[in-house]
């Protein structure tokens, strides 16, 4: 949770599908047990790496990778069954085996994530799903969860999100049934739910800029121009910076994690879409921002779901301030796994190019070009 509570409806949701099932008996709830099996196995692996629990790293790490692909098999015998394909219980081991590839830095989080939105879908999609659920808060609490997942897939692989697209996204922040009452974005993910909608646009956009048409082809039918896509980027870029939320004062880490957010998307926009360089003392400035909030987060033990923000901005920096990005990262690992090792080697690499004049010197390529298919938070 990225703000701390005694509370944590993620655990106690997860919980409540487990609990008063026979044990055995449903595939799904079995994939779930699994699941979650996995994630603390990874979680005692991370800290005995760290010594800070006794126990081997390697072993423990063995015994998560076993329990996910219990899990995975266990959910993909499920979901042949309309009848388990259509509980919540799946699409919460679908998230969690996402879950499990996000703590371990591992490459295969597509696959889980794909299967729960195939389960979304097949349920009718978001909207749908909530207003026939006779368990709202449990339901919108998973897909918030995996539309997030999604969404920073999405920033990774540069695709356009599909369960937060505007064409659909009314689930997110209209309520579809009396009994769909509650959202858990703002404790879980330290964002505004307001704001989610925005970073999508923004990534959406980024994942077209990049992607207008394969090397080599002509541009197709309706492609807009590198003219208009720089006024678009320019306009986008306005417009996420002048976002604030409607309810005014927003807690100290939503408020933090709103405002990192929009300086990470305004960098991306301007070294992936305007091509400023790295150097420059608007680029510079955001990451400041970035970097200062991400360090009071951290120091606060409300670092989770921040990494991103710290990699777009660190691979900006140079001389002394590259100091401070390492203590930023130093102050995550309290509340990270080895999502963080991943997370600090790309700006590592970043700042490796940037050092020897070499091209590509940007996280994106360093991602691409070292085949780091990460899923990171």
């Amino acid at each position: 949770m990225a703000v701390p509570s005694i509370k944590n409806p993620v655990a106690k949701a997860n919980l409540d599908l487990i609990l008063g099932r026979t044990r055995g008996v449903d595939l799904a709830v079995e994939a779930l047990r699994m699941a979650l099996l996995g994630t603390a196995a990874v979680h005692q692996s991370f800290l005995c790496s760290r010594g800070l629990a006794h126990g081997g790293a390697d072993e423990a790490m063995q015994l998560a990778l076993t329990y996910r692909a219990k899990s995975n098999q266990l959910l993909s015998l499920a979901c042949r069954s309309a009848e388990s394909a259509t509980d919540d219980a799946a699409l919460g081991a679908a998230a969690a085996i996402c879950l499990v590839d996000i703590f371990s830095s591992g490459r295969d989080w597509s696959e889980p994530l794909d299967k729960a939105k195939k389960l979304v879908h097949s349920r009718g999609g978001p909207a749908v799903l909530l207003a026939r659920s006779s368990h709202a808060p449990l339901s919108r609490l998973l897909l918030e969860i995996v539309a997030l997942y999604e969404l920073f897939g999405c920033l990774v692989k540069a695709e356009v999100p599909t369960l937060l697209a505007p064409s659909v996204n009314n689930w997110w922040l209209e309520q579809t049934s009396s009994a769909d009452t509650q959202s858990h974005v703002e404790e879980g993910f330290g964002m505004s739910r307001e704001f989610v909608p925005e970073l999508a646009r923004v990534v959406a956009f980024v994942a077209r800029a990049l992607n207008p048409r394969s090397p080599g082809e002509e541009a197709q039918a309706g492609s807009p121009p590198a003219t208009d896509v720089a006024t678009e980027a320019r306009a986008l870029y306005r417009s996420i910076g002048d976002w604030s939320s409607s309810r005014g004062v927003a807690p100290a880490r939503v408020g933090a994690g709103d405002r990192i957010y929009q300086n990470a998307a305004q960098i991306v926009l301007l070294r992936e879409i305007l091509h400023v360089p790295p150097e420059d003392e608007v680029v510079q400035q955001h990451a400041d921002i970035i970097l200062s909030l991400c360090l009071s987060c951290g120091q606060s033990n409300m670092s989770v779901d921040l990494n991103w923000p710290v990699i777009i901005a660190g691979s900006q920096m140079y001389g002394s301030d590259r100091t401070r990005v390492l203590a930023v990262f130093e102050s995550f690992r309290k509340q990270c796994c080895y999502e963080i090792e991943t997370a600090e080697y790309i700006v590592l690499q970043v700042w490796k190019r940037l050092d020897d004049k070499q091209p590509r010197a940007d996280w994106r390529s360093v991602m691409e070009d070292n085949d780091l298919k990460h899923l990171i938070l």
